[in-house]
């Protein structure tokens, strides 16, 4: 998601890279959702936001169990019954409970179906207004027009089968299996092929909606249908330059990462009711209307690695999804336009961290039981800008060669694919790949809450025809935390050439000596600014000359 709206210090050790089993902890798993619904009067006035539904769910027992509780808002959602095994249920305190008089035994599978109706009333996830009907789900509101195990650890397969009127277009997850027209009426019917998780679900459609389909042929030669559906009057110059160069975006990331991991790519521009500027469901990305914008579209993309095929285990590891994917933005500018307007453009997210008056770690562990508000969970100025800011640190610290060869380890992971990651999880990951104990970096940036402030100072000596060069590096910094970093220094000499050497500062007041056979005059730290997140004020001592 893209949003246009404005601890402690953690000790790496194998302990902490466990998550406690209690906090992930369930009894059953989602197979696959069949949703059955009838949107038949959603789209003529005066636009009700009641509809009914048949949710059939297919579940997996992961332990003996006697009972399964799905999420499904009270306010929204009225559950007129339940066919299934001997069971009794019960709707109460946004739960339903579905109580088996028979153990339901471990490892075996189960079907419920569930019929049921959704309120009249704007529920702030199931969106109506003159004629179109769109969904969005982020974090947990899936829950608020059907019932679900509306976590992302709990990923599964989704079909749709919707009664529209006919002149209606809708798009949804997956491929179009089929598309019924019967007089005023047409039902279609959407099926992943691929599990995702509830926030990822989406409805999109709208009477006379436009639309276009290209194909895109991937690196293993599969075929790609890449649909677009937008509103009439929208800037189709706009809308051509998107179509034009999704081919070359899609291959670009295939190349950097792993090829394109799912059956279909779309985009889907909604109306002011969707308050963001996208949104990254799985297949059909949501756009706000005529936001037809490259690096929009470049960012809500690359969330099909980020965030779809490699899932964010619990919503405080969201940076993993925001993070990669606003880091993945300036990418695909460097790519296009080159290192200079990549420079401009992670430059731009550091400042907008160093902006943010509410500062905070990016990664908090304590979002794991319970979500924030949502502008502290999609905070811009930290979720994104400032988590983009340390991955191209990350890979100023390894190197572009080791950084890239991790991240396509990352993605081409099978044991990743099409599942779920903790923060944990993917230090240790990423440890594995590069071949190098980068914990401290991972600790200091995403539990630190500020930055490093530099008050480094040097000196320059001359002892006979021997020139010293005397480096220290100090840190005043406004929490307990001693960043650690490689630092470049460029050295000037007095015959106009000039040298850089490279340190690993990793204590207060450390000192780090060079000698040369010519004079320096000047010591720049950091000249090319890869540490981007610092404040830096430099003192020069007064220059000694010891022994002529």
């Amino acid at each position: 998601m893209k949003t246009f709206f404005k601890i402690f210090l953690i000790v790496f050790n194998s302990a902490l890279f466990i998550i406690p089993q209690s906090e992930l902890e369930k009894d059953f798993d989602i197979l696959k959702y069949t949703l059955e619904v009838d949107f038949y009067n959603n789209y003529s006035e005066p636009f009700p936001h009641s509809f009914n539904g048949m949710l059939e769910i297919e579940f997996k027992a992961l332990n003996d169990l006697k009972q399964i509780r799905l999420n499904a808002t009270s306010f929204s959602l009225m559950i007129n019954k339940i066919e299934g095994k001997d069971f009794s249920y019960k709707h109460s305190a946004d739960t339903l409970f579905i109580n088996f008089s028979k153990t339901v035994k471990k490892n075996s599978s189960e079907k419920i179906k569930i019929y049921y109706t959704h309120n009249d009333v704007i529920d702030g996830a199931f969106f109506v207004k003159d004629g179109m009907l769109f969904t969005n789900n982020a974090p947990q509101r899936a829950r608020r027009w059907l019932p679900c195990f509306d976590h992302p650890s709990d990923k599964a397969l989704f079909e749709l089968k919707a009664k529209t009127p006919a002149n209606v277009l809708l798009g949804s997850n997956g491929l179009l299996v089929d598309s019924v027209k019967n007089e005023d009426t047409i039902y279609y019917n959407w099926k992943t092929e691929y599990p995702l998780s509830t926030y990822l679900i989406v409805i999109s459609s709208k009477k006379n909606y436009q639309m276009d389909e290209i194909n895109w042929k991937s690196l293993n030669g599969k075929n790609i249908p890449v649909r677009f559906y937008w509103n009439e009057g929208e800037n189709q110059s706009a809308i051509n330059h998107i179509k034009d160069i999704t081919p070359a975006m899609m291959k670009y990331f295939s190349e950097l990462l792993c090829d394109y991991p799912f059956e279909k790519n779309g985009y889907a521009t909604l109306n002011e009711l969707f308050i963001f500027g996208g949104m990254e469901n799985q297949t059909l990305i949501s756009l706000c209307p005529n936001c037809w914008n490259e690096d929009l579209i470049a960012h809500e993309f690359s969330h099909q690695w980020f965030g779809n095929m490699i899932t964010l285990k619990t919503w405080s590891d969201v940076w993993l999804n925001e993070g990669f994917a606003t880091f993945a933005e300036g990418l695909w500018i460097e790519h296009r336009f080159g290192k200079k307007a990549y420079n401009e453009y992670i430059k731009i997210q550091a400042e907008r961290f160093f902006r943010a008056e509410n500062k905070f770690p990016i990664f908090n562990r304590e979002w794991r039981n319970k979500i924030p508000d949502i502008n502290i969970l999609y905070n811009g100025e930290i979720i994104y800008a400032k988590a983009a800011a340390v991955l191209q640190m990350l890979r100023y610290t390894l190197g572009d060669s080791i950084f890239f060869a991790a991240l396509k380890s990352y993605t081409n992971d099978k044991s990743l694919q099409y599942g779920n990651i903790s923060t944990e999880e993917f230090i240790a990951k990423f440890m594995n790949y590069t071949g190098r104990d980068i914990g401290w970096f991972f600790n200091q940036w995403l539990a630190g809450t500020h930055y490093p402030i530099y008050k480094n100072y040097y000196l320059i000596t001359q002892e006979s025809s021997d020139y010293f060069v005397d480096l220290v590096f100090t840190q005043e910094n406004k929490e307990n935390i001693y960043y650690k970093m490689p630092f470049e220094v460029q050295i000037l000499f007095d015959d106009g050439t000039s040298i850089k050497e490279v340190v690993f500062n990793e204590m207060n007041n450390q000192n780090f000596q060079f000698i040369y056979q010519k004079k320096p005059i000047k010591i720049y730290f950091d000249p090319e600014e890869k540490i981007l997140l610092k404040e830096m004020f430099v003192e020069e001592l007064e220059n000694v000359i010891i022994d002529e």
